[in-house]
């Protein structure tokens, strides 16, 4: 299902005529000249339709990193770890988003198999957000409830329709 998602949302940002393209880069690690980390990104979208390659060295300037995953449970800190390491090791502010899908999980409730429990745990994504850095955007095909009523979480976590009606666009022509 993930890979199905990822595959979906890439084709969706390809579409309305952005580079879009998942990627493996090696950074190097700094005072270890013969050591690298191998990242798996699963999408990098570039900012003015700059050439991006899976060949791309690392992360060009006008490029944004995108992390799809099906839901944030036992996710979320990787995307903000993703985020503080990638800025840390290439020295500058590299653009890191995340979109999922939904945070829920089936349930019993009751006699009914048809119940939903949230996977959403809140205030690990307030601490990782004080703790290592903001991320700079977090979108939801379906959000909870807790995600736009509560004000903290409303200031930093959008529907996807606004990722794909604004948030791409500014993303995609800084």
């Amino acid at each position: 299902m993930g890979q199905l998602f990822e595959t979906l949302v890439k084709l969706i940002i390809q579409e309305v005529g952005i580079e879009c393209e998942p990627r493996t880069i090696n950074i190097p690690i700094p005072g270890f000249p013969d050591y690298e980390m191998s990242y798996e990104l699963d999408l990098v979208f570039s900012r003015n339709k700059a050439i991006i390659t899976s060949e791309t060295k690392f992360i060009n300037v006008s490029e944004v990193v995108g992390s799809v995953k099906t839901t944030s449970k036992d996710r979320i800190d990787k995307v903000f770890l993703d985020k503080y390491l990638l800025t840390k090791l290439l020295g500058r502010d590299i653009p890191v988003i995340a979109i999922f899908l939904h945070d829920v999980q089936r349930a019993k409730k009751g006699n009914s198999i048809f119940g939903v429990n949230t996977t959403f745990k809140s205030n690990h994504f307030l601490g990782y957000t004080v703790a290592l850095n903001k991320l700079d955007g977090v979108y939801y095909v379906d959000p909870r409830p807790e995600m736009t009523t509560n004000a903290r979480l409303r200031e930093q976590i959008f529907y996807f329709q606004q990722f794909l009606v604004k948030d791409l666009w500014s993303l995609s022509h800084e």
